[in-house]
């Protein structure tokens, strides 16, 4: 069961080092996340503008909690940005103000535009990347990695889908991709692939748009898998 917690978590959920909360976490993404998360054992927090929405989608999830973005990342180890390119900066200039030092944010952002009856199409921020655009908006020092952005949705939220998929994951630090890989890899079926520093993230915020032509044109969900890779994977 889970609690409303509008104003604040009490003191034993602090801190904990298997707390993930999820700025846009009633999104598609973001509770595709949080669905598959919560199952897996994480404690899942999901954060939205509206903290009643946030708890609704809460109460349907083992051992979620849900409630507004600030209250939400006070305390959570990791803080994944589950957001809409419209919506970054913003969002990202709300998060500056709160971020605490030791904080790791997993922006999943891609950076698209509608295209009419063709679907989306890639867009070039001024920053040259949302991950980049994410690193001018953040405290400097701040733990930042790009992922997910190529991870379906729709087979996310449905649990009797199995995934079998690359995390395409890209930060300038090997601490911080390596704690991303350990929260993104909790997800059975997800293996995270290190493809450099964060600034590789632009190509991979625009393979979502071919993807999503894909899925359109034949009707699934596609993913992305490298093949040639060592077994297991070198962190």
């Amino acid at each position: 069961m889970t609690v409303t917690q509008p104003d604040s978590l009490p003191a034993t959920t602090t801190h904990h080092e298997n707390t993930v909360a999820i700025v846009g976490g009633t999104g598609a993404l973001g509770l595709g996340l949080a669905t598959r998360w919560a199952h897996s054992g994480v404690h899942v927090r999901i954060g939205s503008r509206r903290a009643e929405a946030a708890q609704a989608c809460a109460d349907k999830l083992p051992g979620a909690v849900g409630g507004n973005n600030t209250t939400m990342i006070e305390g959570a180890a990791a803080v994944v940005v589950a957001v809409p390119f419209s919506a970054h900066a913003e969002t990202m200039r709300a998060i500056a103000k709160i971020i605490q030092p030791g904080q790791l944010v997993i922006d999943t952002t891609a950076p698209l535009l509608p295209a009419g009856p063709r679907g989306l199409r890639p867009i070039a921020p001024w920053a040259g990347s949302a991950a980049q655009q994410a690193q001018a908006l953040l405290p400097d020092g701040t733990g930042l990695v790009s992922a997910l952005q190529t991870v379906s949705a729709a087979t996310l939220q449905n649990t009797e889908l199995p995934l079998d998929e690359d995390v395409l994951l890209c930060g300038d630090h090997t601490a911080d991709k390596n704690q991303a890989a350990d929260l993104i890899d909790r997800i059975p079926g997800l293996r995270t692939i290190d493809c450099g520093l964060l600034d590789i993230s632009g190509i991979s915020e625009r393979i979502t748009a071919l993807l999503i032509g894909i899925n359109k044109r034949y009707k699934t969900h596609t993913g992305i898998r490298l093949t040639g890779l060592p077994q297991p994977l070198p962190r």
